[in-house]
């Protein structure tokens, strides 16, 4: 029987603690699965995934939405993504993403690194005239969906957007 040395081991229990602190952090910082589990979807409420707005592979006409996406154009969706972090965000409007992004509108412009399944967030009427906060993490929103080329008050196009209850 062989006996490793000390600081083998010692290696060995810090990468142990590391890891276990690592799922500790990813635990705290993804609080939506432990809400989706505790709230219950209502009927008239569809689960949409970012994933699920267009098909692919993108085809040689671009992008095409999903007969899911299309289905659910004025219905009642539920959707769970980042808020885009905005260098200057818009009164009454910010945009959910798949994954975390930050974008600098001075330095880049139009050429920012969105992904095509951004979704454009209107707040209820009474949030019309509020900037609202960026908050890091996931988000989770209930609202209509509309669906339709439409110029956004931030002066982009948006094919997607979330009407908030």
């Amino acid at each position: 029987m062989s006996v490793l040395p000390s600081s083998v081991i010692a290696c060995c229990v810090l990468a142990t603690l590391m890891l276990a602190g690592c799922n500790q952090q990813a635990s705290k910082e993804s609080p939506v699965s432990t809400i989706a589990e505790a709230k219950k979807i209502s009927p008239e409420t569809t689960e949409l995934s970012l994933r699920e707005f267009y098909k692919f592979p993108v085809g040689p006409r671009g992008l095409e939405p999903t007969e899911k996406l299309l289905r659910l154009n004025g219905k009642r969706v539920r959707v769970t993504g980042y808020m885009v972090k905005e260098e200057e965000p818009t009164i009454g409007l910010f945009m959910l993403a798949s994954l975390p992004v930050s974008m600098a509108e001075k330095e880049d412009g139009p050429a920012d690194d969105l992904p095509a399944a951004t979704l454009f967030i209107h707040p209820p009427i009474a949030d019309k005239e509020k900037v609202i906060p960026y908050k890091a993490g996931l988000w989770q929103l209930t609202g209509i969906l509309e669906l339709g080329n439409q110029e956004e008050s931030n002066g982009r196009m948006s094919f997607t957007r979330l009407i908030l209850d």
